[in-house]
């Protein structure tokens, strides 16, 4: 009897948990900023830390969760993820003081995002394609811009009905009741689990000679080129990403939107995001990766600039919406590239080492378009700078040594 092809019901699930594992910490962090700014009496600078502490905390898990995913079981993982996860975001609802609620969001929360997350999602995803692997992690990580169309309205309507400290308790107790079970039942953790190969395919191919196919130690991840490139240009783009998106919900508060019309650009720009997944995770899977890489980032940093030039609302929401399909690309792209370069047996491992590398160039972006507004009281100059960081990420990637042939 026909058997259909586990791999996609994987892609879904994975989707499915990086809506959750990404949404709620950053796109949802969002809306709840003005919240925690009133509660809290603290400036946009501080405020703005709260998620590259996160960042910085996730940077130091990474590299013992990357070790973890190549070697344990992903469906036990991801379980024990959404149970940290959900342990977090509900005692960030009894935080008393701002400092309380810095050092959950940077312990707990961490650790339960990085377990139950994009590591463990795309390893599994890598486990269950080859030829395919550009356009499965693109739907994918389609999940993480989603959960900014669905995340930030449901936000918004909560805290209305309830206040912030109980919309975290409800998230964190929606993550435990619901994603266990999920994450038990639904994921497999390789094709060899159900009999079945990888891409579907009647018969496993030989391993493409430009990757890399053996285990390799921290050491001998470090000694390859390119893995020093790709993190320069992917955490310049995460930087730009950080110092724009992370603010949004208040720049279009600044602007006199009301917070109904913050949320629809917050939206936007995770629809924006959404498309660019699916877009470059199957364009690279068809042209270069350079000239995939050069796309996403001269698209985004063009959106940049239209952000800081049009102020009134349907024209801010098309500028959002192109910022955000170039950003789109950045979390497929880095995924696919890792992958590409290391080879699922040693994508974890390598893509945990990178994360603390990263995290010192990317954190800085929110905070630092935060600090430049309570200076300025405006984001001109925060967003000007963002768009010189997307340059800079365009011009490492001359610099990437990838083959130059398509994926299939």
């Amino acid at each position: 009897m026909f058997k259909s092809f586990h791999g996609w019901r994987i892609v879904a699930s994975s989707g499915f948990i990086n809506m959750f594992s990404i949404g709620i910490p950053f796109y949802a962090y969002s809306v709840f900023y003005i919240h925690l700014q009133n509660e809290f009496n603290a400036g946009r600078f501080l405020i703005s830390s709260t998620l590259s502490i996160m960042i910085i905390a996730a940077g130091v898990f990474a590299p013992i969760c990357g070790q973890l995913v190549d070697k344990f079981s992903l469906k036990n993982l991801l379980s024990i993820g959404a149970i940290v996860f959900g342990v977090g975001l509900i005692l960030l609802g009894f935080c008393q003081t701002y400092y309380q609620f810095l050092i959950v969001y940077g312990s707990i929360v961490a650790l339960g995002m990085t377990l139950f997350g994009n590591l463990a999602t795309s390893k599994l995803i890598s486990n269950w394609f080859k030829k395919k692997i550009g356009s499965a992690i693109g739907y994918a990580t389609l999940g993480i811009s989603l959960s900014g169309v669905f995340i930030p309205p449901i936000t918004v309507y909560l805290i209305s009905l309830y206040g912030w400290r109980f919309t975290y308790i409800i998230f964190g107790i929606f993550l435990i009741v619901f994603f266990v079970p999920f994450c038990r039942y639904l994921i497999v953790n390789k094709p060899s689990d159900i009999n079945q190969n990888i891409d579907n395919e009647k018969s496993i191919e030989e391993t493409d000679s430009n990757v890399i196919d053996k285990v390799m130690n921290i050491v001998d991840i470090l000694k390859v080129p390119t893995f020093w490139v790709l993190i320069l240009i992917f955490s310049l783009q995460f930087c730009a990403n950080l110092g724009v998106y992370s603010h949004i919900f208040p720049y279009a508060t600044d602007l006199g939107f009301d917070a109904s019309k913050a949320g629809i650009a917050v939206s936007v720009g995770a629809l924006g995001a959404a498309l660019g997944k699916i877009v470059f995770g199957r364009l690279i899977d068809m042209i270069s990766a350079k000239k995939t890489l050069w796309v996403s980032i001269s698209i985004q940093g063009f959106g940049i600039i239209m952000v800081s030039l049009f102020l009134s609302y349907y024209p801010l929401l098309i500028s959002i919406f192109i910022m955000s399909l170039g950003l789109g690309g950045t979390v497929p792209l880095m995924n696919i590239l890792f992958s590409k370069t290391f080879s699922p047996i040693n994508f974890g491992k390598a893509l945990g080492i990178a994360v603390p590398f990263m995290v010192p160039i990317q954190v800085i972006g929110g905070p630092l378009s935060g600090w430049l507004y309570d200076i300025n009281g405006n984001y001109d100059l925060a967003f000007y700078l963002n768009t010189a960081v997307c340059f800079l990420a365009f011009i490492f990637v001359f610099f990437l040594n990838i083959p130059d042939n398509k994926q299939s």
